[in-house]
């Protein structure tokens, strides 16, 4: 892990009145602080840096706000240098992202019950005070000794209609950020439709939409249906109706969904409910798996997040048990791994070009004519190894299934090696012999060429068959890129040199072939990295 460098170190007292124990965090809007005052009050310092004029209007709006589900802003301050402080009060306790991301499967519901009603008891203090948060979401929420707290103000603003904009226009983190922000709208609705995700995620251990890139789930929040299929039937309605695309279709208040979230909890469809939720002043006494709720190491109010930031939450691979529901033509599930093929499909040529190129640099002799070909056939492996990552998986003790798909592959890139070699059917008969061996059309094949191409063909038949291609691939690799599978593909290929038809080209060739194949696989294929499990 790298560590922060921050603009002010231990004891120093760039505010006066207060000294600074540590740096607690970084964001695109300032750094935060632990300090202490003169009198020995622990408060976060915010020292406000880029966009300042956006800060400094969330925190003008949100200066005398109290309640007891908020982080505390307690003052705006100026240094000697003219820097604007934020004086705020510092949360002990963990981030709700955190501690989801230490249950991937979902909290208990008694949790999610309680807090939730905490967190719509905030958002609905803000939302009477008409200001909307804009940047809900679980890193920004904190659990003190089981106390719910709301923080990073920084991105608030009094609620306002459209005014106009576009897909740059949004601020917050693209995975709890409504539709309507592409159009500039800052209404109330935007934090119901986040407070729904916040929910989403609470129950299924991650948010409904993800993607390999801040657009990508920006668009599918837009455009696709969230999957409902993980989530047990009795809260499908109410999740749904708060992840409507259409602000008009959405529970018009916070309190509206809250209630709402009490009676799917409770087991009831009727209206009847009131939101109740935790006092505002006992904290949340339920427990995961038989223990409290982790109170682990201090942690200051999170900085403003960055504009179309990846948000830190931890992405589960889905269960293969579960249906999803019909979105179109296509199920959501097939959507998105086509999406995520398609990408990767049009960045492996970049990949193997750039492994091509320095063999092109550092041994000019070569040919540019071997070189295309190395490229060409790479390409082309890398391909088709991702789309065997993206079939069904199979049981690791009879891997015979996949091995036999991997030799049709390599078949048929030894045919298209043999092609590219410069062969051709042969149409005249002007040096024909009688070793010849004539097909049914009449083309006539010397036995030369013939030992040739069965040679191309085994070879990279037999390694492509060796190569465990689909482990190179697999989303929940430990690293993204592994130098095994490149050692494997390395060794095949040398084992079988013996194969390679070595009057037709240099051996070099089928070797890097493999390698530079098993680089642009790895790289393009998608990866999420190894599932952190949850700790009880």
């Amino acid at each position: 892990m790298v560590a922060m460098k921050f603009s002010y170190r231990s004891g120093q007292r760039p505010l006066d009145g207060y000294t600074l124990k540590r740096g607690v965090g970084q964001g695109a809007f300032g750094e935060v602080y632990f300090a202490v005052s003169d009198g020995g009050k622990e408060v976060a310092l915010k020292l406000l840096r880029g966009h300042t004029d956006a800060e400094l209007r969330g925190v003008t709006h949100c200066i005398n706000l109290k309640h007891p589900h908020l982080v505390h802003l307690y003052d705006l301050r100026t240094d000697a240098r003219g820097d604007k402080w934020v004086v705020m009060e510092y949360v002990f306790g963990e981030s709700l992202g955190s501690i989801i991301n230490k249950h991937p499967t979902g909290l208990p519901t008694e949790v999610i019950r309680e807090w939730f009603a905490a967190l719509a008891r905030g958002v609905a203090y803000l939302h009477n005070q008409g200001v909307v948060h804009r940047d809900l979401k679980p890193a920004n929420i904190f659990i003190e000794h089981g106390h719910l707290k709301i923080g990073d103000y920084g991105l608030s603003r009094r609620i306002s209609g459209s005014e106009g904009g576009d897909l740059s226009r949004g601020v917050g983190t693209p995975h709890y950020m409504a539709p309507e922000i592409k159009n500039g709208n800052y209404t109330a609705s935007i934090d119901v439709y986040a407070c729904g995700v916040i929910l989403y995620e609470m129950l299924t251990g991650h948010p409904p939409f993800n993607g390999e890139t801040p657009l990508e789930v920006l668009m599918k929040h837009y455009l696709d249906t969230p999957d409902l299929s993980k989530l047990q039937a009795k809260y499908r309605g109410v999740i749904g109706k708060a992840l409507e695309k259409d602000p008009a279709k959405r529970f018009s208040t916070v309190g509206e969904l809250a209630r709402a979230v009490e009676e799917m909890f409770a087991g009831r469809q009727s209206a009847a409910s009131t939101f109740a939720g935790p006092s505002a002043t006992s904290p949340v006494s339920a427990s995961v798996s038989g223990k409290s709720i982790p109170r682990a190491k201090p942690i200051g109010a999170n900085p403003s997040a960055v504009p179309l930031a990846p948000p830190p939450g931890l992405v589960n691979a889905p269960n293969p048990k579960e249906k999803t529901p019909v979105a179109g033509p296509l199920t959501q599930a097939t959507r998105d791994r086509l999406t995520e093929l398609a990408g990767g499909i049009a960045f492996v040529p970049l990949v193997t070009a750039a492994c091509t190129a320095p063999w092109a640099v550092f041994q000019s002799p070569v040919q540019w004519t071997l070189l295309s070909r190395v490229f060409l056939l790479s390409t082309v492996l890398a391909w088709v190894v991702m789309i065997i990552g993206r079939l069904p998986q199979r049981s690791e003790k009879n891997p015979w299934g996949r091995r036999a798909v991997q030799l049709v592959v390599g078949l048929g890139l030894g045919a298209l090696a043999f092609w590219l070699d410069g062969w051709a059917l042969p149409t005249s008969t002007t040096n024909a012999t009688t070793r010849d061996i004539v097909l049914f059309s009449g083309h006539r094949i010397s036995p030369d060429t013939l030992s040739t191409g069965l040679r191309y063909l085994f070879y990279f038949g037999l390694t492509v068959a060796l190569c465990r291609w689909w482990v190179a691939t697999d989303r929940k690799r430990k690293e993204r890129v592994r130098f095994i599978p490149l050692l494997a593909a390395a060794f095949w290929g040398g084992v079988f040199l013996f194969l390679w038809p070595s009057e037709s080209a240099p051996a070099l060739l089928g070797v890097s072939v493999l390698v530079i194949a098993a680089v642009a696989a790895q790289v393009a294929s998608p990866w999420q990295g190894p599932l952190v499990k949850a700790r009880v």
